[in-house]
């Protein structure tokens, strides 16, 4: 996704017009964050069966239209390390379901189950097997995440009936209840699982230049220019206490040599 087009979608040219769902889109539908965000949340023996190499991001979503505005999902695949059957005759996906709260959400568990039986029936459809779906929920709430976790949870009845009923948990990222320190994945990753934690805070300007600094560094010219650019957007679309001038001023600390005019500093600040 480039630049220009997420600045059309936080303007409302997009079928998906929450600042928080586009960043989460520009950021994670790349795949090194993608597979680093895996890395970091599956345990070593899930992932010595997988090929994250070959990781694909799945087109199409698995939303309602009318709860777009709401919601997002992020839908990727990777077939296993050892990717035959024991015929020798199929290649056997594993799929991953990328979703993002801002808030506690009580049918989050729901939501995601309904997800998944989408993605079933279409394979279905297409006369395909059904395979394993990794359901992942990355929280960025201002405090810790208080909703649901499964499905039991929200299916209340006697006990006795427990067995007989839909077992489903999803993982959850609660970024509200990590220290900086504790988030993993590469520099990208980090920086955008930090972006989103503080998204609202007024803390975020005292690390914004850091988070600005690593991107830039991280990645060449033209993608750094982009990010920044993405980041900038989406900042001031949800941070009520960051003004214009104190991003300027922290856009400039992070280009100190490059301020001559039409330069990078002078392009992302114009």
């Amino acid at each position: 996704m480039s630049a220009t087009k997420f600045v059309g979608m936080i303007i409302g040219m997009s079928e998906l017009p929450t600042p928080h769902n586009n960043f989460f889109h520009f950021a994670l539908s790349q795949l090194p964050n993608a597979r680093s965000l895996i890395e970091t949340q599956l345990d070593e023996a899930a992932l010595a069966v997988l090929d994250l190499e070959n990781l694909k991001l799945q087109s199409g979503s698995f939303v309602d239209a009318d709860l777009r505005e709401k919601f997002s999902d992020l839908l990727f695949s990777a077939p296993l390390a050892k990717n035959r059957d024991a015929n020798g005759a199929k290649e056997t996906l594993i799929y991953f379901l990328f979703e993002h709260k801002s808030q506690s959400d009580a049918l989050t568990a729901f939501q995601l189950l309904s997800y998944l039986v989408r993605i079933w029936e279409k394979r279905l459809r297409e006369g395909l097997e059904l395979c394993p779906i990794v359901p992942l929920v990355v929280y960025h709430g201002e405090s810790g995440w208080s909703a649901a976790r499964s499905i039991q949870e929200l299916v209340r009845g006697p006990k006795e009936l427990a067995e007989y009923q839909v077992d489903f948990r999803f993982r959850l990222l609660d970024l509200s209840a990590l220290k900086d320190h504790e988030i993993g994945g590469n520099l990208i990753l980090k920086s955008t699982l930090r972006l989103l934690k503080y998204s609202r805070s007024r803390h975020l300007i005292e690390i914004l230049g850091e988070i600005l600094r690593l991107i830039v560094q991280s990645l060449p010219g033209h993608q750094g220019e982009e990010w920044v650019k993405v980041i900038g957007v989406y900042v001031m679309s949800v941070n009520k206490n960051i003004s214009e001038s104190e991003y300027k001023q922290t856009l400039k600390s992070v280009f100190p040599t490059q301020f001559e005019p039409g330069s990078l500093a002078d392009r992302l600040l114009t």
